[in-house]
C-alpha cells in the first residue's frame, strides 16, 4: 500500500472495506479477483491492491494493460499538438493520412469523437477466432482493408459509431506529426512532462511476460478453460497500440490533463464536451452517456459529471475516471482502478463508489 498521510484515515478505511467487498461480491468466470486502486483527491494520493478470498494483493506497481483507455492517451497526446498549432483538429486529414482514401472527408476531431463513418472489428467472427487462435494479428493495413475503413458507412459528423479503426488513423496522425514511434510520442507528449515511468507500449508476445493478467474466459472460448493471456494472446490485436501501466501512472496522468494543466483549459474542455451516445448500458452506472474527443462522459447532473474510460480484454478491465468539483471548497478527484477480471461493468462500478466515498 502506498498512501499519503493527508489522505483522511477514514476515506482509507471506506474505501478498503468497500472495494474488498466489491471483488468479494463477484460472480463468474469474468469477475475480477484482484484490483489495483489509485486516487486522486485534490494534491492528495493513495494507491493500495486488493484481492478476493485472501489472496495474495497485487503490488502497487504492477502493470495491466489498460486496453481502450489508450484512447484516451492518443487523444491527449493529439490534443497537445494542437494546442501546440501543429494539427487543426477541424481539418481534413488528408495532410497527415495521404495514403487514406477518405482523409479528406473527415477531421480529427470526427477521429476522436467516433464520428468520422467508420466501422468497427468487434462484430466480425474472423477476428474472434483468430485471437483465441493465438494466431499473428493483422497488419495496420489489414485492419482498414477488413473493415473498409475507405468506404464510410454514413457522412462524418452525422452519428456515433465506436470504431477501434478511427483510433488507429489517429495514432497513425500521432506518428506523422511527431515523427516518432508511437510510445515515444506519448512520452514526449503525456508521461515525459509528469516524471511517469510505470508504463509501456507493449507490441510483441514477450512484452505481455510481467504484466499482471487474470486467467481469460475470452480467449478460453464457449468450451474451454480460461486462457493464460501471456501464452496466447498479442498485443497487436489490439489495433490503435495498446499501453500497459500501473493505476498510479494512469490516476495521475488524468488528474494532470484535467486539473493540472497539462492541456491548455480550453482544449480540456473541448476533450469532455461531449454528445449524446445511443442507446442504454444496462448493469453499468451510467445514466446519460456521452463521448467527448476521447472520452466517455456522464452528462447527467445528478449522477455526474464526470469523464474518462473504461477499457477491458483479455485477463483485465480498466477504469479512469475524474471527478470534478461540483462546488467551491471541494476537490476534483481521479480515480483509476485496473483489475485482473473481464467484467467492465463490475469494475466501473468499483470506480463510481470509489469516487463517491472520497466525496462524502
Amino acid at each position: 500500500m502506498d498512501t499519503d498521510a493527508a489522505l483522511p484515515t477514514r476515506h482509507i478505511d471506506l474505501l478498503t472495506d468497500r472495494l474488498v467487498a466489491c471483488l468479494d461480491e463477484g460472480d463468474g468466470p469474468a469477475s475480477a479477483r484482484a484490483a489495483v486502486v489509485a486516487v486522486r483527491s485534490g494534491p492528495r494520493s493513495w494507491t493500495a491492491g486488493f484481492a478476493r478470498g485472501g489472496a495474495a494483493a497485487p503490488p502497487v506497481t504492477a502493470r495491466f494493460l489498460v486496453y481502450s483507455i489508450t484512447k484516451t492517451l492518443t487523444a491527449a497526446a493529439l490534443l497537445r499538438l494542437c494546442g501546440q498549432g501543429l494539427i487543426d483538429p477541424d481539418a481534413p486529414l488528408d495532410r497527415w493520412l495521404p495514403d487514406f482514401a477518405a482523409a479528406n472527408r473527415i477531421t480529427l476531431a470526427q477521429l476522436l469523437a467516433h464520428r468520422a463513418g467508420l466501422r468497427n472489428y468487434g462484430g466480425n467472427p474472423a477476428y474472434h477466432a483468430a485471437v483465441r487462435a493465438g494466431e499473428e494479428p493483422w497488419s495496420e493495413d489489414g485492419f482498414l482493408e477488413r473493415c473498409r475503413a475507405a468506404d464510410l458507412f454514413a457522412p462524418p459528423g452525422r452519428e456515433f459509431s465506436y470504431s477501434n479503426i478511427g483510433y488507429l488513423l489517429a495514432k497513425r496522425v500521432l506518428e506523422r506529426a511527431t515523427g516518432l514511434p508511437f510510445a515515444q510520442a506519448l512520452d514526449r507528449e503525456l508521461f515525459g512532462p509528469l516524471a511517469l515511468t510505470g508504463w509501456s507500449v507493449p507490441t510483441e508476445r514477450g512484452d505481455l511476460s510481467g504484466l499482471w493478467t487474470g486467467p481469460s474466459p475470452y480467449l478460453g472460448g464457449k468450451d474451454g478453460p480460461p486462457a493464460d493471456v501471456a501464452a496466447l494472446y498479442h498485443p497487436g490485436w489490439v489495433a490503435h497500440g495498446v499501453v500497459a501501466a500501473t493505476a498510479e501512472d494512469i490516476a495521475g496522468l488524468l488528474h494532470a490533463l484535467f486539473a493540472g494543466g497539462l492541456l491548455p483549459v480550453a482544449l480540456a474542455a473541448r476533450m469532455h464536451d461531449s454528445l449524446p451516445v445511443p442507446g442504454t448500458m444496462r448493469g453499468r452506472p451510467w445514466v446519460e452517456p456521452g463521448y467527448g474527443l476521447g472520452l466517455m462522459v456522464e452528462r447527467d447532473g445528478q449522477a455526474g459529471p464526470y469523464w474518462g474510460h473504461t477499457g477491458g480484454g483479455p485477463g483485465g478491465s480498466a477504469c479512469a475516471y475524474h471527478f470534478p468539483a461540483r462546488h467551491a471548497g471541494e476537490e476534483p478527484v481521479t480515480v483509476a482502478l485496473l483489475t485482473d477480471g473481464e467484467d467492465n461493468d463490475q469494475a466501473e462500478w468499483m470506480t463510481v463508489e470509489a469516487a463517491e466515498i472520497l466525496r462524502e
